[in-house]
């Protein structure tokens, strides 16, 4: 019997499928990784007491996931283009779930592994992906 004890972790990813755009093809990726970050440019006013203001606007957040692709009718073609809406599915983090403009795509081919897909998604605060 297994026992655990100390500190509790998650573990895993929460994003489960990608859909929304030409290439897609429903449950045939494997998300291996994620990564978010929430951003924003920033402008210091200096005074003369060093920094006395911060100015924050054009939010956004990036998300990058790690994937290959899977089941029955998975594709090592599969990508979205550049500026396509991706749908990601993700029930346990909000975060991640939902409609995302792709930024970025790449894909590594080895003999002896498997095809991996890096893709690189942005929302930016008041665009919503069509």
């Amino acid at each position: 019997m297994a026992t655990t004890q100390g500190t509790a972790i998650v573990w895993g990813v929460s994003a489960t499928n990608l859909t929304g755009f030409s290439a897609a093809v429903s449950g045939a990726y494997t998300i291996t990784g994620e990564d978010v970050a929430f951003e924003s440019d920033m402008l210091e006013v200096n005074g003369t007491n060093g920094v006395e203001t911060v100015y924050f606007w054009n939010g956004k957040t990036t998300l990058g996931l790690k994937a290959f692709p899977s089941g029955a009718s998975a594709s090592s073609t599969a990508l979205p283009a550049i500026g396509e809406k991706v749908t990601v599915t993700a029930s346990t983090d909000s975060d991640v779930a939902g409609d995302w403009i792709c930024e970025s795509v790449s894909k590594a081919r080895k003999n002896d592994g498997i095809v991996e897909f890096d893709i690189g998604l942005k929302n930016w605060d008041g665009i919503t992906p069509a």
